[in-house]
């Protein structure tokens, strides 16, 4: 279970803390609700908004982490926080869906990086695996990430940059057009993922490029994909080590006020748990035939 400190004022005495400075990016959290706003980058004559409240970002500027402050009509207050990568890459703009942090992790783990290595990522999207691969490889590696659009490649480049006052920046290098473009720099990887539609056209092309007993993972949306991969690989020096649905599931754990009582229970289920009703509607039997037409039952969540 993943948890911050309660909002308490106390301190750590072996930890240093940082202040927010234009260009970085500040995680708000309201003090009432927990919730979390992204802001940034901090910008002179830039504001946050929320609910008739106005942070101007200047207010936050020089500020250390876990510092509180309030919107200007004093209404709502807010803890500071310097965000994490998962919280990052979700917030930030994107160009097009990000890869969200639980497939991140696992293809990380999947790919067994240590620090120095060298990684090829085909699918740069916006950029926010490409952050967990270079925070894996560390200074001492090098993530190559190729993407066919300019705009995907030069978004992924901006996010990277922002990111930790661009502590990142000189792990990676973009490239825009075909991956197998890479392969004609003489590079050699520690492992290689893909995020395309069609990898199974490029895993042959790619395979030399791999080093010994390293791997290459796909990411791929459905089934069929995962098909016509196995299926391209049955004739060369490769075997399918693992196939993995990658899933977690959050949880509200909160105590509630009980309606019109002092007492206290405890809110325990999965966030974004929705109970849904469900109408059945059924066609008019034909004839003799039960329910010969195609769509017998049409099933409607509210």
């Amino acid at each position: 279970m993943f948890a911050r400190p309660a909002i308490r004022s106390f301190h750590c005495h072996f930890r240093t803390f940082s202040t927010f400075q234009a260009g970085d990016f500040c995680m708000l959290r309201e003090l009432k609700s927990n919730r979390k706003y992204l802001v940034g980058p901090l910008e002179e004559g830039q504001h946050k908004d929320h609910k008739g409240g106005i942070i101007p970002h200047t207010q936050l500027m020089g500020m250390s982490v876990r510092s509180t402050v309030r919107t200007h009509n004093g209404v709502t207050g807010f803890m500071l926080h310097k965000p994490t990568l998962d919280e990052y890459v979700v917030n930030v703009p994107r160009s097009c869906t990000p890869i969200y942090p639980k497939d991140a992790s696992t293809i990380v783990q999947m790919l067994d990086i240590e620090p120095g290595h060298q990684i090829l990522e085909a699918g740069t999207g916006n950029g926010a695996l490409t952050l967990y691969l270079a925070r894996a490889v560390s200074t001492e590696g090098r993530i190559h990430t190729c993407d066919i659009r300019e705009g995907h490649s030069n978004t992924a480049r901006k996010h990277v940059q922002r990111y930790e006052r661009g502590r990142y920046k000189d792990t990676v290098t973009f490239h825009i057009g075909d991956v197998c473009d890479v392969a004609s720099q003489n590079i050699t990887f520690d492992g290689i993922v893909l995020d395309m539609p069609a990898p199974s056209d490029y895993v042959g092309k790619l395979l030399p490029l791999l080093n010994n007993d390293r791997f290459i993972v796909c990411y791929l949306p459905n089934m069929t994909q995962v098909l016509d991969l196995v299926q391209a690989i049955q004739n060369l020096p490769i075997v399918l080590e693992s196939c993995i649905e990658a899933e977690w599931k959050e949880w509200d754990v909160r105590a509630t006020q009980v309606r019109s009582t002092e007492e206290l229970a405890w809110v325990c289920r999965p966030k974004n748990f929705d109970v849904k009703g469900l109408f059945v509607i059924m066609n008019e039997q034909c004839g003799n035939e039960y329910y010969k037409e195609k769509h017998i039952l049409t099933v409607i969540p509210f």
